[in-house]
């Protein structure tokens, strides 16, 4: 189990790369982006919720970054693991 002061800080990491993420790079996506869903609104979220279990998973903490990168949008299994891998948030596989 993570300390509260590990939980914090995995969680201001998720905060940087929220912060980071630039909102035109999902608005004109990118090369390994499908391309069925061109009219998306991102939904809030609320990453101060995040429990330590969830926490020491670095997979699911690099999909929930990959997910904030793309600020939300729906994702397909290759795209996140296409913007985890570009962006090394985990090594994969």
């Amino acid at each position: 189990m993570l300390s509260p002061i590990e939980l914090l800080g995995v969680i201001d990491d998720i905060k940087r790369v929220a912060e980071s993420a630039s909102p035109e790079d999902s608005i004109h996506g990118s090369e390994d982006e499908d391309q069925t869903e061109n009219n998306f609104e991102p939904r809030d979220y609320d990453i101060d919720a995040l429990h330590a279990d969830d926490a020491r998973d670095k997979v699911f903490v690099a999909i929930l970054k990959a997910l904030v990168a793309r600020n939300n949008k729906p994702s397909s299994p290759k795209e996140l693991s296409n913007c985890i891998m570009r962006n090394e948030f985990t090594i994969l596989g």
